[in-house]
């Protein structure tokens, strides 16, 4: 096998674009079985046929001369739906999250990211609601709203990145990767679904951790409902003053709590607070103004982004570290990592200090020449 070739990068890379083997083939003009060869590291393909695969598959030509990446699996990723996910879509998100361990081990390598704290219960030591108590109890939350998933969970360790434009109709996904847990969100949907799909990836790496892999209906069942727990504490609602609550009052309402309309009625009636009547005819009520599938606020919430990215990206600019250095070392287009991080940008700085020791900020530490 030619040493300047990793096969398994050709097989990743044609994962992550979603192309079928039979299709790339064909479009840079070989037999797939002289593809299927070349995944094999049978023997490699020429520079010419290396220039018409990055060119296809997204990437640089360097992408394939470099070392394997470590993949995640189908049986270590919380994955929704999964039995009507494509194939195709499936491995295309699991590449995504495998690029993201990759810039987060980047990252970790210069800067000193928050540490994991993220507790992973032992399977059916408690129920949903009871966890999600004790996880507000654990990191001293009260019943307070929780201002912003995004940086809260952050703050305790976790890995969040986003998904490609081309995975819009993938839902958030989250895994446990050497000990720390990673998410990536949707950044498509409406700010408060988006904040539900991160409480929901918690409830799997809380309650089942990286044991308890592929979910199925009731593993999301438990997610949804630990999401709605943590989100809108028992406490909290019961005394929000919200008993047959109005549609125009659960309106006025969702935004104490920064959720959905349709899952502070689901929560509502969840805990008694409207009746089974009120609650059909809020549900009803809510399609017909566009709640079903969207917020269609007149002043809608603002969308939450990386803290911890938009941080360090701001110290590696001061050390003159742009996209362009941090893909390169990746062996990655610019445009691939700006998919990952929210569509934060990173700009060269002139001047960067290149003194030597270590400069903190904003509770990260830059390491020079790490």
């Amino acid at each position: 096998m030619i040493t300047d070739f990793t096969p398994e990068r050709l097989v990743f890379a044609r994962s992550r674009a979603g192309i079928t083997r039979t299709a790339l083939a064909k479009v840079i003009g070989v037999s797939p079985r002289t593809l299927a060869n070349y995944e094999k590291g049978e023997f490699a393909p020429s520079d010419e046929t290396i220039g018409r695969l990055a060119l296809e598959l997204g990437v640089p030509e360097v992408f394939f001369s470099a070392p394997p990446i470590s993949e995640v699996g189908t049986g270590e990723v919380h994955f929704r739906a999964l039995t009507k996910m494509s194939a195709t879509k499936r491995d295309s998100a699991l590449a995504s999250g495998s690029i993201a361990i990759e810039l987060s081990n980047w990252l970790d390598e210069k800067l000193h990211l928050p540490a994991a704290d993220v507790p992973a219960y032992e399977r059916g030591s408690d129920d949903p609601e009871t966890t999600a108590q004790r996880l507000r109890l654990e990191w001293e939350m009260g019943y307070s709203k929780v201002r912003n998933v995004i940086h809260l969970l952050e703050a305790h360790g976790v890995r969040i990145f986003s998904l490609p434009e081309h995975l819009v109709d993938v839902d958030a996904f989250s895994f446990w990767w050497d000990g720390t847990p990673y998410m990536l969100l949707n950044t498509r949907k409406s700010p408060e679904r988006g904040r539900f799909d991160a409480a929901h990836e918690l409830g799997h790496l809380v309650m089942h951790g990286a044991y308890d892999v592929p979910s199925g209906r009731e593993r999301e069942w438990e997610a949804n409902r630990f999401a709605a727990a943590w989100l809108m504490p028992e406490a909290d609602v019961l005394a929000s003053g919200l008993r047959n609550a109005s549609v125009e009052r659960i309106l006025e309402a969702k935004t104490r709590w920064g959720v959905s309309a349709m899952a502070l009625t689901h929560r509502l009636h969840e805990l008694g607070v409207i009746s089974d009547w009120s609650y059909t005819s809020a549900c009803r009520r809510l399609t017909q103004l566009g709640y079903r599938g969207g917020e269609p606020d007149k002043k809608p919430s603002p969308r939450e982004s990386s803290q911890v990215l938009e941080k360090a990206f701001a110290l590696l600019r001061q050390h003159g570290l742009s996209a362009t250095t941090i893909a390169r070392d990746l062996s990655i287009h610019p445009e691939a990592l700006h998919e990952l991080v929210f569509g934060l940008v990173l700009t060269p700085v002139a001047g960067g200090n290149s003194g030597s020791g270590r400069r903190e900020a904003a509770g990260l530490t830059v390491i020079q020449g790490g």
